[in-house]
């Protein structure tokens, strides 16, 4: 604010002449990631200061996210504030036009109309080009439009800005008409399939250093895809009882990445509804939510083929949100 003030009372001021010590020096005065997104969204030369070491605030895992809106243009993309309940940055995302998104620690996996697959830091401007989804195995047997062949995406780390071909960061994702489960590494040249599963996969996430996912039968599984030869790794380590998740979609959650932390599955109705508001029968369901529930894994023991499980439902969140 104090910025805006001096820019009207010096309004021939030109401020991307501002030196890069100084623009470092305002950065770290920031807190709210909202501000400190607008800040970098300013020009190149304030966006060149707006790195993570200068932001002093809270690290973005312990901040409510901004969302992106839905396009309005070709080329230019909204964030909204939960906390501030308004747009807090304009971005020009041009690579964005005609092609869908996916979102994970911050970059956009993002999918075009041919099957080009890419990952997008939408602050910094980096690109990361990945390779076509006509690269995964069996690919000619589950050939899908692009805009559905990918389901869920989710990174085991956040790529560098300067060199991302160098990080050892892994891209997971849920994709094919079956749901299966593949990966990318840097300087792999196609997708890598996870072979090993029972059902449909419907969720993955990343926590305590392996990728852990939730198939349509209730089996959450472990992968370890930085072993030499990952192929074949996953393994199960739970099952959510079948009476929970009848009919119903399901998403695996680890609110923090300590050990400790236990497994929750929260559930979505997914029923879907033959008749409208006044009773009248549809041609086609209407599929809407009507409820949630969180169930938290309390214990696991056994070996792999004498699995035992038990998950207790939780009503009450603590000092968590899950979005």
């Amino acid at each position: 604010s104090n910025l805006c003030k001096l820019s009207q009372t010096h309004p021939m001021a030109n401020w991307s002449d501002l030196q890069h010590d100084m623009l470092g020096l305002i950065a770290q005065h920031l807190d709210k990631i909202e501000d400190y997104v607008a800040f970098g969204a300013v020009c190149k030369s304030w966006r060149a200061a707006a790195t993570e070491k200068n932001f002093k605030g809270l690290r973005l895992w312990q901040q409510i996210p901004c969302l992106m809106l839905a396009a309005k243009d070709d080329f230019n993309r909204e964030f909204y504030s939960l906390m501030e309940k308004q747009v807090v940055a304009k971005v020009s995302l041009p690579q964005l036009k005609g092609k869908k998104c996916y979102e994970s620690l911050g970059w956009l996996l993002t999918i075009g109309q041919q099957g080009e697959i890419s990952l997008l830091n939408p602050f910094y401007g980096v690109e990361i080009e990945l390779p076509n989804q006509n690269t995964f195995p069996e690919y000619d047997l589950y050939e899908m439009d692009p805009d559905i062949f990918v389901r869920r995406m989710v990174l085991s780390s956040r790529p560098s800005r300067e060199s991302p071909e160098d990080d050892d960061f892994v891209v997971m994702i849920i994709c094919g008409g079956v749901g299966f489960l593949a990966f990318w590494r840097p300087k792999d040249l196609r997708w890598n399939r996870i072979e090993t599963r029972n059902s449909s996969y419907a969720d993955v996430i990343y926590t305590n250093g392996q990728f852990y996912a939730i198939d349509h039968m209730g089996n959450v599984v472990v992968c370890d895809v930085f072993e030499a030869n990952p192929t074949d790794q996953a393994r199960i380590i739970a099952r959510f009882s079948p009476e929970l998740w009848d009919k119903k979609e399901l998403y695996l959650v680890k609110s923090s990445s300590t050990d400790d932390e236990p497994f929750l599955v929260v559930t979505r109705d997914n029923i879907p509804n033959y008749e409208d508001e006044q009773g009248f029968e549809l041609d086609k369901p209407i599929y809407g939510t009507t409820e949630f529930q969180v169930f938290e894994l309390v214990s696991t023991a056994g070996r792999e083929k004498e699995i035992t499980s038990r998950w207790e439902e939780i009503k009450n969140l603590g000092s968590r949100s899950i979005f």
